[in-house]
């Protein structure tokens, strides 16, 4: 974001229009509008109004700025740039609403500026802007069910997690500042993630077993800004499955991991002809399905929702491998979901193509048989 200030030009004197900043109390909201009679930013065009907000020492604050006004925010101290924050729609006709929010806490005690600045020099409209005061995180170490909300304010941060007993957990790192990304390490373990919790959040699920672990909190671009951290357990009512060869119930769902390689196998083995749906759901990677058995040998990326893969295939009496990997030998936990589709599947055909060619001969064979031995007219 260019926010249309320099060094030389104070917010409350590149125009000769305009009154001085108002006062804003932090845990109030008010409400403004852009115009042209805002004072202009003599760089680009764009317009801006200006709070005063005092603050003791570390005092931190949150910002958001709603309404119909294609914004930016930014807070000064003097003339640094403490931080800044745009808004994420286009245009500012009136019909696409701002979504800008910031978090800052300050270096000192003292009087600090908000600018709340049109994103350009056709962008105009009322908008709100409110501020809340928030309790920072309290440097305690972190457990299953728990959340701390705090500021990147360099490169990375880090937080202790201690985890009480095994499970499948979810880490997620919330932010409308910036891009968020995360890395989990500690006993054998190390996954890191980007945008897989939604809106630029990032999120990590994996199975960890009880121990100490390192949470590395950081932003993809650099920007600093508020965040939350949250941790939550998610109880796998089977166990989840960390070796090869373990037998599948069709109607139940198989909680697993990966191994170092990126893959998991099954055994189906069927007592009779069905028709079978698999689904591959993983958090954080692209599953891939391979099935071999029985005149059968199928596989599949992205058939299921999003990257996930699924399978439906007409399935012969006997013993099936039924494979999991991931693009790319990604690290992570799926669940294996198998569906009776039900039907009555005597002579079941899956597409494989060299089946598909063997029928076919064959039927070929059997018409040029009954022909031959029908008498010519």
């Amino acid at each position: 974001m260019t926010l249309a200030l320099a060094a030389c030009q104070k917010l409350g004197g590149v125009a000769s229009t305009g009154d001085s900043p108002k006062s804003l109390t932090v845990g109030e909201s008010v409400s403004g509008e852009i115009t042209s009679s805002s004072r202009i930013n003599y760089n680009d065009g764009s317009r801006h109004q200006a709070y005063n907000v005092t603050l003791k020492d570390g005092e931190a604050v949150s910002l958001e700025l709603g309404g119909s006004l294609n914004g930016q925010l930014a807070v000064f101290d003097g003339q640094t740039l403490l931080a800044n924050a745009t808004s994420s729609s286009e245009g500012g006709d009136g019909d696409s609403a701002s979504n800008v929010s910031l978090a800052f806490r300050a270096p000192k005690d003292g009087t600090y500026l908000v600018a709340v600045n049109s994103a350009s020099s056709d962008s105009f409209g009322p908008f709100k802007l409110k501020s809340a005061k928030v309790v920072p995180y309290d440097g305690k170490p972190l457990g299953a069910d728990s959340q701390a909300i705090d500021w990147l304010v360099g490169e990375k941060q880090e937080y202790k997690l201690v985890v009480d007993k095994p499970g499948l957990y979810s880490v997620t790192m919330e932010s409308s500042a910036f891009d968020s990304f995360l890395r989990l390490n500690g006993r054998n373990v190390e996954v890191e993630d980007d945008d897989n919790g939604g809106n630029l959040n990032a999120r990590i699920r994996t199975y960890l077993e009880p121990g100490e672990y390192t949470i590395a909190a950081s932003s993809v671009n650099g920007s600093t800004g508020s965040f939350k951290l949250s941790v939550a357990l998610t109880p796998t009512a089977n166990g989840l499955i960390t070796r090869d060869g373990t037998a599948l119930t069709i109607g139940q769902t198989a909680q697993s991991m990966m191994d170092s390689r990126g893959r998991r196998t099954f055994v189906l083995t069927l007592d009779a002809p069905k028709q079978v749906q698999f689904d591959a759901i993983a958090d954080g990677f692209d599953s891939v399905l391979h099935i071999t058995g029985p005149g059968v040998d199928a596989e599949d990326d992205d058939g299921g929702n999003g990257t996930n893969a699924q399978l439906t295939l007409d399935l012969r009496a006997g013993r099936y491998i039924v494979a999991v990997t991931s693009l790319g030998s990604q690290q992570g936990v799926f669940e294996l979901e198998t569906t009776d589709l039900g039907g009555d599947v005597s002579a079941p055909s899956n597409g494989n193509r060299k089946n598909a060619v063997e029928d076919a001969a064959a039927a070929v064979a059997s018409d040029a048989a009954r022909a031959s031995a029908e008498p010519a007219n």
